[in-house]
């Protein structure tokens, strides 16, 4: 996935910037020994911080459409990559040329379009975001220092990213409806109950359609 994104953003200053075939990019540590190998003007972008992005991180699922149905998938987190971008020529005048035209792009455009995202990365939303560091205490001159050489003008990036490494679950049919009902229930008490009113209620018909059919001089029992 890096190397997606560190193919982006060459393209992105590619074309923002704009840069030609004249300029190379490299991705290496500047150390002494790559300095040593510099023949033509070079920007070079080095990752020197990866870490998660708290603040745009979420948790859940996502629904994802794709061509073979639809899938389900934890939120993907968005991760930091800090880029320390520095530029190489044989003058001092055309490195800060070149790095002041790099730092307007950035401003100019902190969202990459999905024209300069390589592979993977341009199916993926949010973009990539890019945006200039603010100072946090971290000494350049220490990072320098670690590469075995003096002081440089660099410019400190971070490129937000999406990292989709979630496998993907088959998501079921839509819910269209929802069909509701009342399902009445009696304990055995109350079917016992149930039964002895019925029978009951049939006992009393019985007797009224009996002394109907006797007439009017039926006796009663227990009467004169």
């Amino acid at each position: 996935m890096l190397h997606l994104l560190d193919a982006s953003l060459e393209q992105y200053l590619r074309g923002e910037v704009p840069l030609d075939d004249r300029i190379d990019v490299s991705y290496e540590a500047p150390d002494n020994e790559w300095r040593a190998r510099i023949t033509r003007p070079t920007i070079n972008l080095f990752v020197w911080d990866i870490r998660r992005n708290q603040a745009e991180s979420q948790a859940g699922m996502d629904l994802v459409e794709r061509t073979n149905g639809k899938f389900h998938r934890p939120t993907p987190p968005r991760i930091d990559f800090r880029y320390l971008i520095t530029t190489w020529t044989s003058e001092v005048q055309d490195e800060h040329s070149l790095l002041g035209a790099v730092l307007v792009a950035c401003l100019r455009a902190p969202i990459i379009p999905v024209t300069y995202l390589q592979g993977a990365l341009a199916e993926i939303t949010p973009a990539p975001r890019v945006q200039v560091a603010r100072f946090d205490g971290a000494e350049s001159s220490e990072f320098w220092a670690s590469m075995g050489g003096q002081l440089k003008a660099s410019l400190d990036v971070i490129v937000t990213a999406t990292v989709d490494s979630s496998i993907l679950v088959e998501a079921g049919p839509p819910v269209r409806s929802v069909e509701l009902g009342a399902i009445e229930r009696y304990t055995g008490t109350e079917e016992r109950q149930q039964r002895d009113l019925a029978a009951a209620a049939e006992a009393r018909a019985a007797a009224a359609s009996s002394a109907a059919s006797d007439g009017p001089n039926a006796r009663v029992e227990g009467s004169e």
